[in-house]
């Protein structure tokens, strides 16, 4: 094999060495950056959603007002209103925002009086949201399609079904009486032109796009052919996030939330997503960290250049005894072995040639026993290793054993095999935080063995094991792997069935109480015995702590032990269904 000479090793370490710190300080630089511009890529996202929530917010804040000064300036106090003036000022006022598809006053009976156009004039709106609300005090609707305007009215350029968003407010007297309620429908197209302008020239260029939607998820607004690109799930507390939405495409998106504008107008709970393609909005990025890594790149071959000298440099004395040792080898004599004063090692190094050379012969048989004595150690203390590990391996895997027999005693019943009341108020807690945060429903059933005592008392505590063990075993064949089943103490069981509603809950007491009542339960001594059960059902409410469940689903128990035993009773609840007997 050929062997390398020192000044290439030397050469090829140092250039590789100053390789890896090039490109470790280009990346770290590189990352430092990006993470910088992500930041701020991010933070511009952020900025453009505040805007336009802002323009949207104020757009509403202001139509809202314009309202309130109009209403303030009739304070009607005559008999009949100055319907001729008034409306003339609802039609400067239409024809100022050019959004306002139409303006009218309805007097507290709901009959519009006068409006915009002379549309509606004389309908009575006495039963729409904004005339009702309108009453209360300054009032701002959220987007519906139109009902009496929509006949009226010219349908949008783009097909889609006209919307509107209402404003309205009450108009007072001058005793302060209400004498009716002034209102505006705003056609949502005033929504897409505040887009248009907020985003025209940054999201033509950069591909961003603008989502408006309502405080229950419902897509307002959104870019023509994507009306169905639905927000997917934001993690809490977010504000831009790289998100992967409905076309399965990753996009970098920023949220805001409707705040409200004013001291009257207090926002609709409007969501403005402002989302950018990830290859647009991280473009700059790549092309920064290209330009980082090409400046690393090009550091690391003046790095190498300059090892690469070096190493030479060093490697020069070394060759030098090098050539002096292959002379002795061969026997040469009077060879003088070089003296260098380059660098103090390569002058040690040469001293100690000289006397290595002395002592070679007699160090070469000490070098040999003391060899053969190492490999006896070391297989010595193998072997030792090799015992001391599979020992070490026994020892762990008894202790995995007893850590899991522990955690099983802990929880479960040792009887039934069930979850123990400890262990069930841990997991059924868990499902109570689930079913609040989810909105989901959640059933608590209690079960009790009819006349337990007297089985015991004329068959033995071993026949009552015995019922108590088939009961178990029903309960698991019967219910749901979700549901989950304890044994509270004695003959008393607990039920929980996550994403169960009352009615869910009865049918499966009823079922399971059904399968217990045809069980023939076999006793030591010989022959089977019947049983029955009685069972409570409770459903969960929002805020209601599981000891409270719980607490109704045993009530509901008793109920039925009262009523006569094997049977179901439950809590009336007058918004669940139950089926029929």
């Amino acid at each position: 094999m050929k062997r390398r000479r020192l000044g290439s090793v030397l050469a090829f370490f140092f250039a590789a060495t100053a390789a890896a710190v090039a490109a470790t300080v280009s990346l770290l630089v590189g990352e430092i950056a990006s993470q910088d511009s992500r930041r701020r890529i991010g933070e511009e996202l952020e900025e453009l959603a505040s805007q336009l929530r802002d323009r949207l917010d104020a757009g509403m804040g202001e139509r809202l007002h314009d309202l309130q000064l109009i209403a303030a300036m009739q304070q009607a106090d005559e008999p009949s209103p100055r319907r001729g003036a008034e409306q003339q000022v609802l039609e400067k006022l239409k024809a100022s925002f050019a959004q306002y598809s139409w303006i009218g006053f309805a007097d507290v009976q709901g009959r519009v009086l006068y409006s915009t156009g002379h549309l509606l004039e004389g309908v009575d709106v006495a039963e729409r949201p904004w005339f009702r609300n309108g009453l209360l005090g300054p009032f701002a609707g959220d987007v519906h399609e139109a009902k009496l305007l929509a006949r009226l009215l010219p349908r949008p350029d783009n097909g889609e079904p006209l919307r509107f968003v209402d404003v309205a407010t009450p108009v007072l007297g001058a005793d302060g009486a209400i004498q009716g309620v002034l209102g505006a429908h705003l056609s949502w197209e005033w929504a897409r032109r505040v887009v248009d302008r907020t985003f025209h020239v940054t999201g033509t260029v950069r591909e961003i796009e603008v989502f408006i939607l309502s405080r229950d998820g419902k897509v307002l607004l959104a870019p023509p052919g994507k009306e169905k690109h639905n927000l997917p799930e934001v993690p809490r507390g977010a504000v831009s996030e790289i998100l992967s939405w409905s076309d399965g495409q990753p996009y970098l998106t920023a949220i805001s939330h409707s705040a409200g504008f004013g001291s009257d107008y207090h926002g609709l709970g409007w969501q403005v997503a402002v989302r950018q393609p990830i290859e647009v909005a991280y473009q700059p990025i790549r092309q920064l960290q290209w330009a980082i890594l090409l400046c690393g790149v090009i550091a690391a071959l003046g790095f190498a250049l300059l090892g690469t000298r070096l190493a030479r440099s060093l490697s020069q004395p070394l060759l030098e005894l090098a050539q002096a040792a292959d002379r002795l080898r061969l026997g040469e004599p009077d060879v003088c072995i070089p003296e260098t004063d380059q660098y103090r090692e390569a002058a040690r190094l040469s001293a100690s040639l000289r006397h290595l050379v002395e002592g070679l012969t007699s160090e070469s048989a000490k070098l040999a026993t003391l060899n053969a004595s190492l490999e006896e150690q070391v297989r010595d203390r193998t072997e030792m290793l090799d015992r001391a590990n599979q020992h070490l391996l026994g020892t762990l895997q008894e202790r995995d054993e007893l850590v899991n027999r522990l955690k099983q005693l802990a929880n479960t019943d040792s009887l039934t095999g069930l979850l123990n009341r400890r262990a069930f108020f841990e997991r059924a807690d868990q499902e109570r935080r689930r079913a609040e945060r989810h909105g989901t429903s959640l059933a608590a059933v209690a079960l009790d063995i009819d006349h337990f005592k007297r089985v015991n008392d004329q068959h033995g505590h071993t026949a009552g094991d015995e019922v108590l063990k088939a009961l178990a075993r029903t309960c698991h064949v019967t219910l749901r792997d979700v549901d989950l089943i304890a044994r509270f103490g004695g003959e008393e069981f607990m039920l929980l069935l996550p994403d169960a509603s009352l009615a869910d809950a009865i049918r499966v007491a009823e079922r399971l109480r059904q399968t217990v009542a045809a069980l023939q339960v076999p006793l030591p001594a010989g022959g089977t015995l019947a049983i029955t059960i009685s069972l409570g059902a409770a459903v969960h409410r929002h805020g209601l702590p599981l000891g409270e469940l719980l607490d109704q689903a045993d009530h509901a128990l008793y109920a039925a032990k009262r009523a006569g035993r094997n049977r179901v009773e439950y809590l009336p609840d007058d918004t669940v269904e139950l089926p029929a007997d």
